[in-house]
């Protein structure tokens, strides 16, 4: 993959640059940080990389030594700045971070592309590169791990301890939560990074199973096939154990509930607190710490043996026994120890004990959560003296040598269902005997609640799968069960069940908030096998998010009217990891089934999240990386987005190393330059109401030597180039770089410099005709065609045989650039004129000059715009390709050429009294030039209704003449003409006339 894009540069500042003697400004480029938000994207905004700020900051010092440097005294400024740096230094990690990411995820991508032609299992491949970014978020939690895993211990205890809501029913009332310290809020933001580091990678774990189950079926169940080929045929003595087995390879809905209750139990252990951690809060909450452990019904049993030494004791059996209260005198208390006694009984425990009792229960439930194995979970029950316990929990299904553990299965459920002491013990029974309702009491999170559907209805699949194949293991199983719902017997209705799970943990007001999260909604569209759709509806999303902004992202298409409510996938655009999540679902999907084509409006809803992943990566300017995934895109979108994204590069060769990525991944080049053009002109320079005269150079003035009664404005160009003209020009650098290509790049400069001129642009007019002059243009793009670089708009080099098959190539590339060479003759006019206006000013502005000679930089001046303003009376803008061509040529030749050569009437008429009396002969040529045909200059006279105006300045050229025709000439006129040809009244009428240097 080719290395990230450097750092990018948007503030300007600007220096006088010749340019065929105008003053229009070239920009000298400084740099400064520019940070931006993940989700929206200014394409007139430019951004780098932090790791450039150091160099940014030096270059500008450099370029700009003229501006004084602002010392910063006092300790008070210093600390100001450092608060700005404390204050940015989150943002400047943040888009390191998301950076690192983009690359590192792009980089793998593409080296799966590239596998997946050499390659001839494309599941594999798939499962490989999900397999390659678990790992990176794996690294990225290991490394937080090193100096964030205490903190969020402490957030993990904290949030258990709030969802338990175990603070009333603490054992003694001094008893108190362990604090362990506070989190800072810095670290709390880094304890949240670590966590959904981790909650990604389980993420990638699970679409690696969805991989194996779902898309690379046939493999899985070749696997089956030998698996079941290697079991024993089943006989009445079979264990329970290896029926389960053989249940697990001939149930696929089975299967699939079996690995997702495995990968539940796996992020139970990742991402909620620890076991020790919630003994210790346990511990912590009763008072008693290690001792609560060991110490069984402690208070309730010296209770009873008080009483017992006071009064006489009934046996259990007898139907009377003792009235005694608990210490809190709100309940009676048991007589017996036995373990069903306070429920056979209906009577209490003390408070103390009550908790104990609690804490077993909520030990043994966290334990199972966890997917701990029930001999494990069985010996802690031993460990702390809970022998009873063990013993209900040992008839397991990894029991090797139980031929039915039915029975058992169904005690658990019946205990579920009756007067348990507490919720968790419930729950315990619950989830071993496949009841639901009584597990889901206790479920606080959303996957607690998946954990609870997936393990309860793969004790029901199983019974019913003993029943139907082992009936004698099974007995009356139909009376078993309480519950109405079905136990789904095909793919769609296991889709539909846990479909209908995820639908009402959004709308529970205890669940909503944790199961619209961006990656929990990830999750769930995994679990109920819908990732194709996961992209469409995110992207649908990202539309209505779009449309309540306003619409304001070209890149992304609106797929409806904005909705009054957004829908949940709308927030997954404003997390990094779950945009970055969905878009490489995607793309991985896509890539290893491409002849999967969903309809046109999930494809276009699917495209927008390409669109809005390639914002991102815009924003953390790793802007190499974004043909891989446009390249994804149709045709069209690809243009688009690819064109946006053309607008943050500046430096040429950025520039020359995205031309060759979009090239190696079939992107279309050429129309994509085309259409960030056609933008970048839209967006910056708006035809929609264009003026008749887009530029004033003349204005009236009182009739003097110096003037006819008008003048040239002085400053009539000056102007810094903007930001916008900066972007203008460099939108056409893409296609200077661009190989061959002659006419699209001479239409391209030629639409351009038209629409500035057109627009009064005049500063951006003069970038592209200084930055992009036609013969060297020319040079550069005549080797594609003629295979040599060589200037074709010189005609003295031209092919002497004109019938030749070269000389024809060469009139036809000649015709093809000829609209720009026009415009450029154009531009150079208007540049010429604003230089001599400038020496012009310079030189009659002060009154000493009057009987000085005329500066060279003048007379330099007088002959460049000479020079300039010829090829204007030869006819140009005449010829245009189509009917809009034309319409936007005649509208030039109307606002320019008049304007123009008023001016250059204007000028004649001060050179005559400032250089030399030739020029009012000059003058009467140009009026000569004018009224030719075939030129069409009288005629944009005409249509611009300015003939008048031109004629009383010639007018006021010949009166000019005849009072300095009354001055004589030491020498002739260069051209061999005089004056006197212009006399119509007797010699003597002068009267206080300056003479020129020149006529002296």
């Amino acid at each position: 993959m080719a290395p990230t894009t450097r750092a990018a540069r948007n503030t300007t500042s600007f220096k006088t640059v010749p340019n065929g003697g105008g003053v229009f400004r070239k920009p000298i480029r400084k740099q400064h940080s520019n940070g931006k938000g993940a989700w929206k994207f200014n394409d007139t905004d430019d951004h780098h990389n932090h790791e450039d700020q150091d160099q940014d900051v030096r270059e500008s010092v450099e370029v700009h030594h003229d501006e004084p440097f602002q010392q910063l005294d006092g300790a008070g400024d210093m600390d100001e700045m450092d608060g700005v740096e404390e204050a940015l230094r989150p943002l400047r990690e943040t888009a390191d971070r998301v950076g690192r990411e983009v690359e590192a995820f792009a980089v793998s991508f593409d080296e799966f592309l590239i596998e997946l032609r050499t390659r001839g299992n494309n599941y594999s491949a798939a499962r490989d590169l999900a397999q390659t970014y678990k790992a990176f978020a794996d690294n990225e939690v290991a490394d937080l791990q090193k100096t964030h895993q205490k903190e969020r211990i402490l957030q993990l205890r904290k949030e258990w301890r709030q969802r338990a809501q175990l603070s009333a029913n603490t054992a003694q009332s001094g008893a108190k939560a362990s604090r362990g310290g506070v989190v800072s809020e810095m670290k709390a933001e880094k304890v949240q990074e670590l966590r959904e580091w981790q909650q990604e990678s389980d993420t990638w774990d699970l679409f690696c199973i969805v991989l194996d189950f779902w898309y690379d079926r046939d493999a899985r169940r070749r696997e089956r096939d030998g698996n079941l080929a290697n079991l024993a045929p089943p006989h009445r003595y079979t264990p329970e154990k290896e029926l389960w087995e053989r249940f697990l390879l001939e149930n696929e809905i089975a299967l699939e509930h079996h690995l997702y209750k495995e990968w539940l139990e796996r992020t139970a252990d990742h991402q909620e607190s620890d076991i020790d951690g919630i003994m210790e809060e346990l511990e912590a909450l009763s008072g008693s710490g290690k001792g609560l452990w060991n110490r069984g019904w402690l208070n309730s049993r010296e209770r009873i043996k008080g009483e017992k030494r006071v009064r006489s004791w009934p046996s259990p059996s007898d139907s009377v026994q003792p009235q005694i209260r608990t210490s809190a005198g709100n309940d009676m208390l048991v007589t017996n120890l036995d373990p069903d006694a306070p429920m056979r009984q209906n009577r209490a425990l003390e408070q103390p004990d009550k908790y104990f009792e609690r804490a077993m229960w909520i030990a043994c439930w966290e334990m199972l959560r966890r997917g701990k194995p029930w001999a494990e979970i069985a010996a802690w029950c031993e460990d702390h003296n809970e022998g009873f316990r063990a013993a209900m929990l040992s008839p397991a299904l990894e029991s090797a040598d139980a031929l039915s553990n039915a029975a058992w299965r169904k005690m658990c459920y019946l205990a579920s269902e009756s007067g348990c002491s507490n919720d968790h013990e419930a729950a315990v029974y619950g989830l071993l005997g496949g009841n639901i309702k009584a597990v889901q009491k206790v479920c606080r999170t959303v996957d607690d609640h998946l954990f609870a559907h997936y393990s309860c209805m793969l004790v029901r699949q199983f019974d019913q799968y003993l029943q139907t194949r082992y009936p004698g293991r099974v007995a009356s199983f139909a009376a078993q069960r309480s519950e109405g719902d079905d136990i789904p017997d095909t793919e769609e209705k296991a889709q539909q069940a846990i479909s209908q799970v995820i639908k009402r943990l959004r709308t529970d007001p205890a669940t909503h908030s944790e199961a619209i999260s961006p990656l929990k909604i990830i999750e769930c569209y995994l679990l109920a096998n819908d990732a194709e759709s996961l992209a469409a509806n995110v992207g649908t999303g990202i539309s209505d998010l779009d449309s309540l902004r306003g619409g304001k992202e070209e890149a992304v298409i609106r797929m409806r009217e904005a909705p009054s409510e957004l829908p949940a996938e709308a927030a997954i655009v404003a997390d990094s990891h779950a945009l970055r999540i969905v878009t490489h679902i995607y793309c991985i999907l896509t890539a290893i089934d491409p002849s999967e084509q969903p309809d046109s409006i999930s494809l276009t809803a699917e495209e927008n999240v390409l669109a809005a992943y390639i914002q991102t990566i815009r924003t953390v300017c790793k802007r190499d990386h974004i043909p891989v995934y446009a390249f994804r895109l149709r045709h069209l979108r690809s243009i688009l987005v690819m064109s946006r994204a053309l607008q943050d590069i500046h430096d040429s060769r950025d520039q020359q190393e995205m031309l060759r990525l979009m090239a190696q991944y079939g992107l279309p080049v050429v129309f994509i330059l085309k259409e960030q053009l056609r933008y970048t002109l839209a967006s910056k320079a708006d035809m929609s109401n264009l003026v008749a005269q887009p530029v004033q150079i003349v204005e009236t003035c009182e009739i003097s030597q110096l003037s006819p009664g008008q003048r040239i404005i002085e400053d009539f160009s000056r102007g810094d180039l903007t930001d916008d003209d900066m972007m203008i020009v460099r939108s056409l650098k893409w296609l200077q770089l661009l190989r061959g290509h002659w006419e699209l790049t001479f239409k391209s400069l030629a639409h351009a410099l038209r629409t500035c001129l057109l627009t009064g642009r005049l500063a951006c007019a003069g970038a592209i005709v200084h930055d992009f002059p036609s013969e060297t243009i020319a040079e550069q793009k005549s080797f594609s065609t003629l295979g040599k670089n060589v200037n074709v708009l010189d005609q003295s080099i031209a092919p002497e045989d004109e019938n030749s098959d070269e000389a024809l190539e060469w009139n036809m590339m000649r015709q093809q650039a000829r609209a720009y060479y026009e415009l450029e003759q154009l531009v150079h006019a208007i540049s010429a004129l604003a230089l001599w206006v400038e020496q012009e000013r310079v030189f009659t502005s002060d009154p000493r000059n009057g009987d000085l000679s005329a500066p060279s930089m003048l007379r330099n001046a007088k002959e460049e715009l000479d020079e300039t303003m010829a090829p204007l009376l030869t006819g140009v803008l005449l010829q245009a390709d189509d009917e809009e061509d034309q319409h936007y040529l005649d509208k030039l030749r109307i606002a320019y050429l008049p304007e123009l050569l008023i001016a250059y009437s204007i000028a004649l008429y001060t050179a005559g009294i400032t250089i030399s009396r030739e020029s009012y002969i000059e003058s009467m040529d140009l009026s000569v030039a004018i009224a030719s045909e075939g030129n069409g200059v009288a005629d944009a006279f005409v249509a611009a209704g300015r003939m008048r105006e031109l004629v009383k300045i010639f007018a006021q050229t010949s009166k000019m003449m005849l009072i300095m025709n009354n001055r004589p000439l030491k020498k002739g006129l260069k051209t061999g003409k005089s004056l006197g040809i212009w006399e119509i009244a007797p010699q003597g009428s002068d009267a206080g006339v300056v003479a020129t240097p020149d006529d002296s």
